[in-house]
């Protein structure tokens, strides 16, 4: 009886201590912090400029041409480099960060077009 009882909590014990896979694919010393800028092209034209975090956050602002109105952009990249960027408006950049540029494709609604990114 004994025995039974500290198997089971051995095997409680064990279940309760497994990380889940998004767990750990959060970081805590993100390799691609720091400052990040960059141009996007296509059915709309702009730069754009944002900070990647130690725990992979990330955050900055849009500048849309012509006319300079900017508007904040926020995201998340993973330890293996990719990552996803939303603005209200809609605007979202994904793709993969290497370890000193990026590039890929953004959409909004029906808008789409190409952003190269460099980190400073």
């Amino acid at each position: 009886m004994k025995t039974n009882i500290v198997f089971l909590f051995v095997v409680l014990f064990s279940l309760c201590s497994c990380i889940s896979d998004e767990e750990s694919a959060r970081q805590v010393n993100s390799g691609f912090q720091g400052n990040w800028s960059g141009t996007f092209s296509g059915d709309a034209n702009g730069s754009i400029a944002f900070t990647v975090k130690k725990d992979g956050n990330m955050d900055g602002e849009i500048t849309l041409l012509p006319g300079n109105m900017k508007e904040p952009i926020s995201g998340y990249v993973s330890f293996n480099g990719k990552f996803d960027m939303n603005t209200k408006s809609n605007y979202k950049f994904s793709g993969y960060l290497k370890d000193s540029e990026s590039s890929g494709i953004w959409t909004k609604n029906n808008l789409t077009g190409n952003f190269s990114f460099q980190k400073q």
